[in-house]
């Protein structure tokens, strides 16, 4: 009894959700407080809004986050460029509103 939209809307809350639960495997850091961004009527300008993209940032596993760009980039990667990286990423990935990071 599903239609197609509804179909597609399933879909796509389900790949978004995947990238959800990847970014935190892979960085370690609090679910709640990205699907929280996420949900919000965030933009480039309000993002750090309140404090919330730091606050989320300060979750982050710098030595999960470590392991992950130096197997996906296959190369050593300095201990101080990791802040940078995954502030990119996870920018990137809230503003295109859940849009595949990796």
């Amino acid at each position: 009894g599903k239609t197609l939209r509804d179909y597609i809307t399933q879909y796509q809350s389900k790949a978004e959700s995947a990238q959800i639960t990847a970014l935190v495997e892979n960085f370690g850091l609090d679910e709640l407080k990205l699907r929280q961004l996420l949900n919000a009527s965030i933009n480039a300008d309000n993002i750090d809004e309140f404090g919330r993209f730091t606050a989320l940032i300060e979750t982050v596993d710098k030595d999960k986050a470590l392991l992950y760009f130096e197997k996906t980039e296959n190369q050593s990667i300095k201990k101080f460029k990791i802040n940078i990286k995954v502030n990119t990423l996870l920018r990137d990935f809230i503003l295109s509103s859940g849009v595949d990071p990796f």
